[in-house]
């Protein structure tokens, strides 16, 4: 399972969403990350289902700088430690991690910030 996060123009019926990026006509885009870090979202106030979808590329870009803001602060081997995913032996499993996930959230970050008045919706 994983996290359909889309960031398009209002306009834009949901019908369409799934075309993507096209540079002539630019739809929005479609971001996609495993459910796998659902706690780490969630401990910093970014999950995508429920404290992104609905708002604007402008309130989720503030959101998400926040986030990044404060996940800069943490030690990266500590939140490795603590959200990277394993499986009921103790092993890390190869869906997400603490690393790609806050390149996820860059990512998202970066097309808000570029796109302010688009919506941003998740339908996983």
């Amino acid at each position: 399972m994983s996290y359909d996060l889309y960031v398009v123009r209002r306009d834009i019926p949901e019908n369409f969403w799934d075309y993507g990026y096209d540079p002539d006509y630019d739809y929005g885009c479609y971001f996609n990350y495993t459910y796998n870090l659902g706690p780490f979202f969630a401990a910093y106030h970014v999950r995508p289902s429920t404290d992104l979808d609905g708002k604007t590329g402008r309130e989720c870009a503030e959101i998400i700088g926040h986030a990044l803001m404060r996940i800069y602060l943490q030690p990266l081997h500590e939140l490795r430690s603590e959200y990277n995913p394993r499986d009921e032996n103790g092993e890390l499993v190869d869906w997400g991690s603490v690393d790609s996930a806050i390149a996820w959230l860059k990512l998202i970050y970066d097309y808000c910030r570029e796109h302010p008045d688009y919506i941003v919706r998740e339908r996983s």
